[in-house]
């Protein structure tokens, strides 16, 4: 049938309804029609899905159609089939959405639509009846009413039929609810067909709101008012929650109807929001749209159903736990405003309680939403005192959410927290020392009160203080007792100063129980109590700001820009409030100067920087003159030099330069006025202190950088101030003078594809190099002068137009006052003393620190080693700054070369171009020349300075001991790393004399200048360092920590630009990732951050990682392996993640430690598993690891990669097959290796029961023989899995050594060994090498406590006894047995020889685990009879009796074919003839099948029984 549902409604709207098949209703007979429906019931009971045939249908409209003329009975009956129908169809529709099947559920649109628009009739022609004689009965009186009332009960409408119709009214409006409830946006995917639909509902819920007769009636109200809910349903119009709340705050408080918002928060408290289960992922949001907005609008309605709605917050819609936190919120703040009673304290308690709960929420936003909260709290009037220091406390906490938006959003409270803090009495400053001051100054107020007695006095109060002496009539004696008073008074006030100053003599006078209470009821005493608490919380407040100071910290280096802008307005404002660690962060924030140009985001991050330094340092105050506001930007600027770091340094010349550069486009910039204070503060001439006058130079400095007019103008006031008397008294102030002089040339940015431009120079002759060279000749101690010496050095290449000139006279000079201060030295001693000829070293004299300069005693001289290292670095600063120079020669031979050409352009002559382009040009031999002469001339010429100075620096390098200065070396460490990057062959002649000295440097300062100078070598002779990296790699685990991070510098700034190639040696790196030192672990991740984009070199290199990490010597931990793991696994992309699947499943076949495996398993769970292409690898490669499930931890791995994989979604269905087979192949594995385990600890106690069972024959056997002193050791020797050994420490223990300790005549206590041969897959034939294995010895289990203390208690003066034993020589060597006391400390393991005190003892032969070996042992006690004396004193001289080879013991593989990682549980007692037979190791098998390994287990168990019979046997023979 063709039912469409919007033109019906239209047809019906305009009363043009065409039925096709319409029958006759009226005049028909009543019997008849009662048969048509009786024909439509037994239809539509059959199949509720019916009323779509055409014929069903139409009857059923043709009786609506005339519905107002049918009888009661009929209309009635026809109302109950459609009701029914509708209801059976919601049911199966309802049905088959469960089953998510769409052809199915999609055949139900239809019927419901039918049976919707039936309904939607039926309501619609009696409403309008209903309607219409209400509205005809209004204005009728008296009589009227009495015709009225008679065409009622004509027409049958009696009270009872009323009755009748509301109860089916309420019938309809449930079905509706229940047909709204179902998950129709997967029926009706058009919103326009929905709309249509769900008007089928409302529109007859409002026909029914409008006769008052339904609304009188409760429940039928109530259903109305359920339905609109449901059809203005926030599920269907995302657009209405807040038109909806408002609709509700207007019937709350202009109509005073609550009930309905009443119902409706009853309706949402019951709804659950499961993200399983719920319909439409848009409801939880729409629905929490509606509670917060209603909550704002009417909090006294949510209040009242807060019990039932905070049950969502246990539910697992995020959306919806938001929004009830938010609706605390407005709780709280409505709350606040109310009078504030029991109740509401109790409220306003609970409702915190549960805000500081969802602080520790799973989800980000819900805690984000938590902290949104409190930050609107905190402009709320009330300030909440007693919940403020929690709620900082829990703030705090979250500025280290892994969230963004979390740490975001907790910086912006943490500001408001700070801007709105109650602690406003002197102020609002938040300056601790000032806090705790008051807090103590109270405290002592306060005690004063109670110690003092005049304190007491005048504490009360005005009637007790009138006494019956002050009320006399004679004001003379009142007079006198005021007089006597104060004398009193005073003295007291004496004695308790000197009570204070510490007298003995005096005591405290305490206050009685009433003068206590007293003093605690004044007003004064209570005004301070409260004070006291307030400055406590005052410091408590600001010690937990002082506590997020660091985190903050570490937020500037976020990676974030807008939290790093956060994180910046916070420091802000705590130098606002005069918080004393705000300098902290303000120092951290100017290395933010150097962010990326990575767009809007990098350019808000630095022009934020330099408005908070503005506002910080530079901004005027409106309250202070033009001239004082001078001063203390000025002051400001200069205080931030002070303590600086060169990093910090560096950071704010770059700072300053930029604001001084963009001052021409910006209202950021320096005044003149502050310039011009800073060269009054640099050439002040009084004395002042040295701080400040470097300030002033350091600032200067800064801002000629971008100005160098700064400096320019007044060269003559740095010759006279940094270069004149005041820098020869603070040499730090002639450092940054020559740095400043530097700022002449200023800095001009070199553009790409351009030649730097011409800078300033100055002639030779200039009175700025007479003063530089008289600061490098200055006589000084300090150490200070290397570094005034550098910078003098460089503005002398950087100023001078011909600087080698003056640089080589500098190192004459220097050469000439050391060889005139040796001349001195051999005249003064010449003489007086003879030179000592015996030592090839002239030694100096003691009070003068002197070195010598060579080996060769007639060349020996002697000179002041400070000097000579004054001198080296000189020449070893020349040299690298003469490179420099002539690459500068270079550099403007080019430019001046273009700017030729470019005159010349004009002529364009072709001939010219053709030439240099066969011949080559001017440019190119230029170049070659000067490369000449850096690689031969500088260090091997013969007219070359250098050249003298470089064996001279290679032999004090290489004879430490002999020049043993640490100054010395140091300088001469440098010169010679500097002398290596002018040459090449100077460098690989040297190379390995630099490594020897890293190597085995004890100076860290000169492993690091080493480091560091290795870098620069690398980028000038790369195949020369890449060819011996390693050395570089080792300096990574160095013991100091400024070592360790200038080799990680190194290597990160070599291997991201490309100059060294990664080979394996990660591993090394990212070891630094765990290490103590934060700054070393923050650059590993950057490195490894930055390594990610370099073509997947962290996923290439990640199995040497793992490799390293695994290994042993690396000595990483597990839970640093783990970290480690995480770290590297969060950088590699999901579509390597197959691949590395593959790469670790192969690599457990190549691993044979439990430790391995597991970590292998760990990298294993951090993969993401997000497809079945994943599992299908792991399936792939699970006969790699199949044997190693036994493992726990492994296991456990295992299993996560299975709970991975199930909590993906959506679900894939196609994972579930693959999961499911890789879940049972792990369990039956598991099992089959649980089997195994158990297997072998049953023949553990087995063997564990026949050793003591063996002790027992022992035991007999030696009451027989009293002169006997030792036991007959019969041995078993088992494999035993290192897992099943670590099981268990009380069996294991024992397991460990098969001993059973007895004690015998107060000696040591014996232990017998039984020994088994336990080769699965070899048989010994029985007669071959019947040779018998006879041992006496004592076996000490290390794991048992219990044995150890009880041998060691009874052993007596003979525990340290050995056991001596000599062979005859007429015994055969393949029949001779000696007892070999074996002693072995691996694995827990442990065999003690020891002996008792007789002098002769037989060791009788013991029993193997074969007929062959009785009879070995019979041959053995007739042929082999050794003579063997055990001497107990340990003070005598002890003879071993066995060798070194017999000592080591090959461990045996376990039950599983297991690694060398298993131990075996005892240590098998062998001759010297017979260990070397049978001490070859065993080979590694593949594992056997779990069932052939539990009837291999079976037959040891069954030899192991017969191996005891056999020893009972041998012992009574």
């Amino acid at each position: 049938m063709d039912f469409e549902l919007d033109e019906e409604l239209l047809n019906l709207q305009q009363d043009t309804i065409v039925i096709t098949g319409e029958i006759p209703i009226e005049g028909e007979n009543h019997k008849s029609l009662e048969r048509i429906l009786n024909v439509i019931v037994d239809s539509i009971q059959d199949a509720s899905s019916n009323i779509t045939d055409a014929n069903y249908f139409d009857q059923i409209r043709s009786f609506i159609k005339h519905f107002n003329t049918l009888k009661k009975t009929t209309a009635i009956k026809a109302w109950d089939i459609i009701l029914s129908g509708f209801a059976a169809e919601i049911a199966a529709t309802g049905a088959d959405l469960d089953l998510n099947d769409p052809e199915t559920y999609m055949l139900h649109r239809k019927p419901l639509e039918m049976y919707g628009f039936l309904i939607y009739w039926v309501i619609s022609v009696t409403e309008q009846r209903a309607t219409s004689k209400a509205s005809a009965a209004q204005p009728t009186k008296g009589r009227g009413k009495a015709r009225a009332g008679s065409k009622a009960a004509e027409s049958g409408d009696t009270d009872d039929s009323v009755n009748t119709w509301t109860g089916e009214k309420q019938k309809a409006l449930d079905l509706m609810c229940r047909c709204l409830e179902l998950d129709l946006h997967k029926i009706w995917l058009a919103t326009h067909e929905k709309e249509s639909f769900i008007s089928l509902f409302f529109k007859p819920a409002y026909q029914l709101l409008e006769n008052k007769d339904n609304i009188r009636l409760a429940g039928l109200r109530r259903s109305i008012y359920r339905t609109l809910s449901l059809c203005i349903n926030l599920q269907y119009w995302e657009h209405t929650p807040e038109p909806m709340a408002e609709l509700l705050q207007m019937l709350i408080v202009e109509f005073e109807y609550p009930q309905l918002a009443d119902d409706i928060l009853r309706d949402v408290s019951a709804r659950e929001f499961d993200d399983q289960t719920i319909k439409d992922a848009s409801a939880p949001k729409a629905f929490a749209r509606f509670l917060v907005r209603l909550s704002e609008l009417a909090p006294k309605a949510v209040l009242k159903q807060m019990g039932l709605l905070i049950e969502h917050l246990d539910g697992d819609s995020a959306n919806m736990r938001q929004a009830i936190v938010e609706v605390i919120g407005s709780l709280i703040e409505h709350l606040s405003q109310q009078e504030q009673t029991d109740q509401v304290k109790n409220q306003i308690d609970g409702f915190f309680d549960i805000l500081e709960e969802r602080f520790m929420d799973v989800n980000s936003y819900v805690r984000s939403k938590v902290v949104q909260t409190v930050l609107k709290l905190c402009d709320l009037k009330t300030k909440f005192p007693k919940r403020r220091q929690r709620l900082t406390e829990l703030v705090i906490g979250r500025l280290s959410d892994k969230s963004f938006l979390t740490r975001k959003v907790s910086i912006k409270c943490m500001v408001r927290l700070i801007e709105s803090h109650p602690y406003s009495m002197h102020g609002g400053e938040l300056d601790l020392e000032e806090w705790e001051t008051r807090f103590k100054q109270v405290t002592e107020e306060l005690r004063a009160m109670v110690e003092q007695p005049s304190r007491r006095k005048s504490l009360k109060s005005p009637e007790d203080a009138s006494s019956p002496s002050a009320t006399a009539a004679d004001g003379s004696e009142t007079a006198m007792e005021v007089d006597e008073n104060k004398e009193k008074d005073g003295q007291e006030d004496e004695q308790d100063d000197s009570d204070d100053h510490g007298g003995g003599g005096h005591r405290i006078e305490l206050p009685t129980d009433e003068e206590a209470a007293e003093i605690m009821a004044s007003k004064e005493y209570v005004t301070k109590t409260l004070q006291k608490r307030y400055y406590a919380d005052a410091a408590r407040f600001i010690h937990q700001i002082h506590r997020s100071v660091p985190i903050m910290c570490e937020l500037l280096a976020s990676t974030t820009k807008l939290e790093v802008v956060e994180a910046m307005e916070f420091f802000v404002t705590l130098h606002r409030y005069k918080v004393r660690t705000a300098e902290e962060g303000i120092r951290k924030m100017v290395h933010l100067v150097w962010v990326k140009d990575g767009g809007d985001e990098a350019k808000s991050v630095r022009n934020r920087l330099m408005e908070c330094y503005w506002q910080i340092y530079l901004a005027p105050d409106e309250n202070l003159s033009d001239k004082e506001n001078t001063a203390v930007i000025a002051r400001n600027l200069v205080s931030l030099t002070y303590g600086s770091t060169l990093a910090e340094l560096t950071s704010l010349e770059q700072l300053l330069s930029t604001i001084v550069a963009e001052s021409a486009t910006s209202d950021i910039g320096i005044p003149e006025d502050v310039i011009e204070k800073l060269w009054q503060v640099y050439s002040h001439h009084r004395e002042i202190p040295h701080q400040q006058r470097r300030g002033a130079i350091i600032i200067l400095g800064m801002l000629a950088k971008a100005k160098p007019e700064i400096v320019s103008q007044k060269i003559d006031v740095l010759l006279r101030i940094g270069l004149g008397k005041h820098g020869r008294t603070d040499l730090a102030l002639a450092r940054y003078t020559c740095i400043a002089l530097q700022r002449i040339t200023g800095e001009k940015k070199k553009q790409k594809g351009t030649l730097g431009q011409d800078t300033v120079r100055l002639a030779m002759d200039h009175p700025v190099f007479a003063r530089l060279n008289d600061l490098i000749d200055m006589d000084t101690k300090s150490k200070l002068w290397f570094g005034v010496a550098e910078q003098a050095l460089n503005t002398i290449y950087i100023l001078g137009e011909q600087p080698d000139i003056l640089c080589g006279d500098i190192i004459k000079a220097r050469v000439r006052d050391i060889f005139g201060l040796q001349q001195q030295a051999d005249e003064a001693s010449f003489g007086s003393s003879q030179r000592a000829t015996s030592s090839p070293v002239a030694m100096s004299q003691p009070e003068e620190l002197t070195m010598t300069m060579a080996i060769n005693p007639e060349n020996a001289f002697t000179v002041d080693s400070w000097r000579l290292a004054q001198l080296l670095f000189i020449v070893g600063h020349v040299a690298i700054k003469h490179i420099v120079h002539m690459e500068i020669i270079e550099e403007e031979f080019k430019r001046r070369k273009m700017t030729a050409q470019a005159d010349k352009k004009k002529e364009n002559n072709p001939v010219d171009d053709e030439l240099d382009q066969v011949v080559g040009t001017t440019e190119d031999e230029f170049g070659d020349a000067l490369a000449h002469i850096r690689e031969r001339e500088l260090l091997f010429g013969e007219d070359s300075l250098l050249s003298v100075f470089g064996p001279m620096i290679v032999t004090i390098c290489g004879n430490n001991t002999l020049y043993d200065d640490k100054t010395l070396q140091s300088a001469a460490t440098l010169a010679l790393c500097k002398l290596m990057c002018v040459s090449a062959d100077f460098c690989e002649h040297n190379l390995q004399l630099l490594f020897t000295i890293l190597e085995k440097s004890k100076e860290p300062t000169i492993r690091s200048n080493i480091i560091i100078a290795l870098g620069d070598m690398a980028v000038c002779f790369n195949n020369l360092i890449d060819a011996n990296i390693a050395y570089l790699y080792k300096r990574l685990a160095d013991p100091d920590n400024a070592v360790k991070k200038n080799t990680l510098m190194v290597l990160t700034h070599l291997i991201l630009n490309g100059m060294v190639k990664v080979k394996g040696q990660l591993g090394e790196m990212a070891i630094c990732l765990v290490d103590e030192d934060t700054r070393i672990a923050d650059l590993a991740r950057l490195f490894f951050t930055e390594l990610t984009s370099k073509d997947n070199a962290v996923y290439n290199n990640m199995p040497d990682i793992i490799s390293h990490l695994s290994n042993s010597e690396a000595k990483v931990d597990e839970e640093a392996y783990k970290k480690i793991m995480r770290f590297l696994f969060e950088l590699i992309k999901d579509r390597t993640m197959e691949n590395m699947i593959e790469k670790l499943c192969q690599r457990f076949k190549n691993t044979e430690e439990p430790r391995g495996w597991r970590d292998i398993a760990f990298c294993l769970s951090m993969l993401p598993f997000k497809n079945e292409r994943s599992f299908k690898r792991l399936l792939e490669g699970f006969s790699h690891f199949q044997d190693k499930l036994h493992e726990e931890q492994v296991h456990k791995y295992m299993l996560d990669i299975i709970n991975k994989g199930r909590l993906i979604k959506p679900p894939k269905p196609e994972m579930k097959p693959v999961v499911d087979e890789f879940e049972a192949k792990l369990t039956e594995y598991k099992t089959r290796g649980d089997e195994m385990h158990e297997t072998a600890t049953k023949a553990i106690l087995a063997v564990k029961k026949g050793g003591k069972r063996g002790a027992g024959g022992s035991n007999a056997a030696n009451s027989g023989d009293k002169r006997g002193s030792g036991n007959a050791l019969a041995g078993l020797k088992v494999r035993v899995p290192a897992s099943v050994a670590s099981s268990s420490t009380s069996e294991q223990g024992e397991a460990a050594s098969i001993a059973a300790t007895r004690p015998r005549r107060g000696k040591a206590s014996n232990k017998r060994l039984t020994e088994v041969d336990d080769d699965d897959e070899e048989e010994v034939e029985e007669g071959e090498e019947e040779e018998t294995e006879a041992a006496a010895t004592v076996s000490k289990t290390r794991s048992s406590s219990t044995a150890a203390s009880r041998s060691s208690s009874r052993r007596g003066k003979d525990a340290d006894g050995d056991v001596e034993m000599e062979e005859d020589e007429d015994v055969d060597e393949g029949e001779k047995r000696g007892t070999e006391p074996t002693k072995r400390g691996t694995r827990g393991e442990s065999v003690v020889g020891g002996g008792g005190r007789a002098k002769k003892s037989t060791a009788a032969a013991a029993a193997a685990g074969s007929t062959g070996a009785k009879r070995g042992a019979g041959k053995a006690t007739e042929k082999g009879k050794g003579k063997a004396k055990g001497k107990g004193s340990s003070k005598g001289k002890k003879k071993q009796a066995w060798s070194e080879d017999d000592e080591e013991s090959e461990a045996e593989e376990d039950f599983s074919g297991g690694s060398d990682g298993d131990a075996m549980s005892d240590v098998e007692l062998t001759s010297k003839s017979s260990s070397r037979k049978a001490s070859s190791p065993a080979m590694a098998a593949p594992p056997p099948p779990p069932q052939r390994t539990r009837r291999l287990a079976a037959a040891k168990a069954k030899r192991i029984i017969e191996s005891e019979d056999d020893e009972d046997e041998d012992e009574d023979y």
